[in-house]
């Protein structure tokens, strides 16, 4: 199992390994990001709940999720370590072993490391978007709950519009990876 998540992530929610299992922790960030990692503290409810009254600083607190993909697969850190991922993952697969990888939401960076294990075995860029943009289907009732939520509690649409694009697949977000994947 590989786990991407950071080391904060993970001791908070440890997962639960039957025996056997190897397990290996490549994080594909080296510091928290709102929106994507869910490091103590980092929680994007808790973060809403104390910040509902000071809707500038929680806006500037959200990445830019283009900026963001392109990071993952261009800064030198979290490129080795997505480089990393997917060596390991074809390693195993050679070898005959099921590996399973997980951040938390399985969005962002589980969808990098699909992305490029697929672009290492040569396939497509479409069959790549497609099998990201099927991420949606599991994610959509989450998100509306979600939503739902920030919408009780802040009753401000752009915060609502912000959660569903923040946890929802975007099609230009895994096209800015694929452009920068080289």
């Amino acid at each position: 199992m590989i786990d991407l998540r950071t080391p904060i992530e993970a001791a908070e929610f440890p997962d639960p390994l039957p025996e056997g299992v190897e397990y290996l922790q490549i994080p594909l960030l080296k510091d928290a990001t709102v929106g994507i990692t869910h490091d103590t503290g980092s929680d994007p409810m808790t973060i809403l709940r104390n910040l509902r009254k000071q809707p500038e600083k929680l806006m500037a607190m959200l990445p830019d999720f283009k900026a963001l993909y392109k990071e993952i697969v261009t800064d030198e850190y979290s490129r080795s370590q997505l480089d990393k991922v997917v060596a390991t993952l074809r390693a195993n697969a050679d070898k005959g072993i099921t590996t399973l990888f997980h951040c938390t939401a399985g969005k962002d960076r589980t969808g990098l490391t699909s992305m490029a294990l697929l672009k290492s075995y040569g396939v497509g860029n479409e069959a790549i978007i497609r099998d990201y943009m099927r991420t949606n289907r599991y994610a959509f009732w989450p998100t509306i709950k979600k939503c739902l939520g920030v919408a009780l509690l802040t009753r401000k649409w752009k915060f609502v519009k912000l959660t569903y694009t923040s946890f929802m697949a975007d099609r230009k977000l895994i096209e800015i990876a694929i452009e920068n994947y080289i």
